[in-house]
């Protein structure tokens, strides 16, 4: 679907979207490039983050502007996904009072893709008026000049005091579904982000920057995942840990399981493997804690991560 947005006047050499600005919410949430670097959900993250800054809230305006060092906070337009030269689609670009403007690479997971930065990098050195470089992730610093960083938790902050009951709404999503703060219930688990959330900020608690990690899941049966989770690495290791969700049963019943896994080393506490199908025949270590009857919580994810053997792992 296009995402259609009303025009505005704008200073020359500002890449040309072909797409005008929308302040339907709905309309934009719904809009997705495939040729973008950004995720769906990334993309989702963005549009509503766009959608309150077109709507002029100056608080949230004035904390990028103040992250990539701009005089001003009078913000103009703000593109979701627009179109870099022959270089692919930014994730969101803000142009302030005067011409100057920010990019914005927004992550919503660790060890993101950033191999397309050099190029966009280039193609900003040729717009008028200066531009600036932000990553928008979990971490407030980034070592990747001249991209400065930014976190969610600071969008947070800047939107929290607003008594919009919508901005209300999106600050609850970015702490569940975006920074993992807050229990999850099983159909939370399998129809948000929330449980990938809280398993990223349940590794990321217990193992820092020691750890990177992606959301994964099973292929799916019936619009359903028997396996959903998040695969992590330790010390620049293998991708070789899991932790999430399983559904022991084909076809799936209503019941899952909280469950570790290792393809190396094993686990303290281990259980059988469960039924195992494609790809997960390659991890022999497991423990659970048994079937989820209640919220999902992320001393849950604790006690699991405590039984890996973290010394083994880094050997």
């Amino acid at each position: 679907m296009q995402n259609r947005r009303a025009r505005f006047a704008v200073p020359p050499a500002i890449p040309d979207t072909g797409r005008v600005t929308e302040n339907n919410l709905f309309s934009m949430l719904s809009a997705y490039r495939p040729g973008s670097v950004a995720s769906p959900f990334e993309n989702y993250c963005t549009s509503g983050l766009a959608y309150f800054l077109q709507r002029g809230h100056r608080m949230l305006a004035a904390l990028f502007a103040h992250t990539a060092g701009l005089s001003t906070s009078d913000l103009v337009i703000a593109e979701v996904q627009p179109r870099l030269g022959d270089v692919g689609y930014a994730d969101l670009l803000l142009t302030f009072e005067g011409g100057d403007r920010i990019l914005v690479e927004v992550q919503t997971e660790s060890g993101a893709n950033e191999a397309h930065l050099p190029a966009f990098e280039a193609d900003a050195a040729q717009w008028s008026g200066q531009a600036r470089f932000i990553i928008l992730g979990l971490k407030e610093e980034v070592d990747r000049a001249p991209w400065v960083g930014m976190s969610w938790l600071q969008v947070v902050e800047a939107l929290e005091d607003d008594p919009d009951p919508l901005v209300a709404q999106y600050v609850d999503f970015v702490l569940k579904d975006v920074l993992g703060l807050g229990d999850v219930s099983l159909d939370q688990a399998i129809t948000t982000n929330r449980l990938s959330a809280l398993g990223a900020a349940a590794v990321r608690r217990a193992f820092g920057d020691r750890a990177i990690y992606q959301n994964s899941a099973s292929r799916p049966l019936g619009g359903k995942y028997r396996y959903l989770g998040t695969t992590f690495a330790l010390d620049d290791g293998p991708m070789q840990y899991w932790i999430g969700i399983v559904n022991e049963q084909v076809p799936l019943s209503e019941h899952y399981h909280l469950m570790l896994a290792s393809k190396e080393p094993a686990l303290r506490e281990p259980v059988a493997q469960p039924r195992a199908t494609g790809d997960w025949k390659e991890w022999p270590h497991w423990t659970g804690l048994g079937r989820v009857v209640r919220p999902i919580s992320i001393e849950n994810y604790e006690r699991l991560l405590a039984r890996l053997d973290t010394e083994s792992a880094a050997n």
